[in-house]
């Protein structure tokens, strides 16, 4: 099934902030900034004011274990080498090191994920994250540039704020990238979870709830169960932004998932070759840029079918381009 982008009738004509990155090109194209300067408050220090419920207490603290804080939940090797292990160290900081060459040569910015220093926090692997290897491979393979204050900037920065408090954050109360009494999410369709069913059962069976079971049984599949299906599969899964079409308090937006297949996915090993994720989405923020109501919308049975080895990346995505990357929706509408 191919989700098309009907927001791009309703939504106001923003617009947007991109460099477009065009492979193996470094950007080719500008657009004017969106003015977002009443909305960057938020993020650009740390909130004191987001309190946890006296009267609701947190899950049972979640604790896990992985090979270092690079790679906590994608922990397979970095290019095809019939290893299926995670970086060791020494390749760690190969990574740290390529990172800040490309980020001195062409003066890229890493993303900002915030709440990441907040005393007592309860992390799941132990400590904070270690983000130089996605953001790595981010900043190499990414198809925008988004420029400095953009609207585009905003919101995937937010979104990368609220994946890290979900995926290494084990108390949810102390998630600060969603409104704590009214977040909910749902993708495609499927069940709508509130902020602690999201926390309990986690990011990947929230939003592939709506497959059939045959392709992700949500309903007989645990939260770290849903994490180990995709430990050995990439050594990194970055995410994008593409372009915003509105902005709050209803902010809609297309986006890109991706990663090398150099590991293996239910026994299926990856040669090395390019998956991809698109789609579109919805967000309802409050005036603190916390999520409040979130949709998805995306073919997730097609990604799943190409880490089976069911399909090849050929034959999917056939209405997204990823040399702009942008919503096949936008096509009809140009060609009016």
């Amino acid at each position: 099934m191919k989700f098309a982008c009907p927001l791009l009738l309703a939504a106001s004509a923003l617009p947007t902030g991109a460099f477009i990155v065009q492979k193996p090109q470094l950007a080719h194209r500008l657009k004017h900034p969106a003015s977002t300067s009443q909305l960057n408050f938020f993020w650009k220090k740390k909130s004191a004011d987001v309190k946890a419920d006296d009267d609701v207490l947190p899950d049972p603290e979640r604790t896990m274990t992985s090979p270092s804080l690079a790679q906590t939940h994608m922990q397979g090797p970095l290019t095809v080498n019939g290893s299926g292990k995670a970086l060791t160290r020494e390749e760690l900081d190969e990574v740290r090191k390529d990172l800040e060459k490309l980020k001195k040569e062409y003066d890229f910015k890493e993303p900002v994920r915030s709440f990441m220093d907040e005393e007592d926090t309860k992390w799941i692997f132990g400590g904070p994250p270690d983000y130089s290897l996605t953001n790595y491979l981010y900043l190499k393979e990414r198809t925008h540039i988004h420029k400095p204050g953009s609207l585009e900037e905003v919101v995937e920065n937010l979104v990368k704020t609220w994946e890290m408090e979900r995926s290494h954050k084990a108390d949810y109360k102390q998630h600060q990238s969603v409104d704590q009494d009214r977040f909910a999410i749902s993708a495609n369709g499927g069940k709508v979870f509130n902020n602690a069913e999201a926390n309990e059962i986690g990011n990947y069976n929230a939003l592939l709830n709506a497959c059939p079971a045959d392709i992700w049984d949500s309903a007989n599949t645990s939260w770290e169960q849903s994490h180990d299906k995709f430990h050995e599969a990439f050594a990194a899964f970055p995410w994008e932004v593409l372009e915003v079409y509105s902005g709050p308090p209803k902010v809609a937006f297309t986006w890109r998932h991706w990663a090398t297949f150099t590991g293996t996915y239910e026994g299926n090993q990856g040669d090395g070759q390019l998956v991809e994720l698109f789609g579109f989405g919805t967000a309802v923020v409050n005036d603190k840029l916390q999520l409040c109501d979130v949709e998805i919308f995306y073919n997730a049975e097609e990604f799943i079918s190409v880490l089976r080895g069911e399909k090849d990346v050929e034959s999917v995505n056939a209405d997204w381009n990823s040399g702009g990357a942008n919503c096949p929706f936008a096509a009809l509408v140009a060609a009016r």
